[in-house]
């Protein structure tokens, strides 16, 4: 009987002597997937995390331009914007990011000339709840942070 490693040495010869076998045993590939796979348990969570944070940092700033911009959109609709303590402000722009939800603490109240009352904002969205002060005149956001 013909031993494995006998058949699978390479016949190749190059002045007289044999040439090295080329490629990799299956025992070497193995080893390196088993490194690949585990690599990719210990990132992959870090990965999606990281993902999950710049997702979430980018809506929030979206909420962020949609709350500064309705004083711009209370002067192109010529009426002011009226929205009473736990009320629903995402109701009023469809602009705001899927699944955030917007409330005053204190009464919204934005006069039609876009001159904006100071009040303070709950804000729920991608497991985050903050709240944000809005400042007058002009609906300045201030996060807290």
């Amino acid at each position: 009987m013909m031993r494995t490693s006998d058949s699978c040495r390479s016949r190749a010869r190059q002045n007289g002597r044999p040439l090295a076998a080329g490629g990799f045993s299956l025992l070497e590939m193995l080893v390196v997937l088993v490194l690949v796979a585990t690599m990719t348990a210990l990132v992959a969570p870090r990965l999606h995390g990281t993902v999950q944070a710049i997702a979430t940092s980018g809506e929030r700033a979206e909420v962020t331009r949609q709350v500064e911009r309705l004083p711009l959109l209370a002067r192109q609709q010529g009426r002011p914007i009226e929205v009473e303590a736990g009320g629903d402000v995402t109701a009023v722009s469809p602009d705001f990011p899927d699944g955030w939800k917007v409330q005053p603490i204190t009464a919204l109240n934005i006069a039609r000339n876009g001159v904006c009352a100071a009040t303070s904002l709950r804000v729920e969205g991608r497991e985050m709840v903050e709240e944000w002060s809005v400042g007058s005149p002009d609906c300045k956001v201030g996060h807290g942070d």
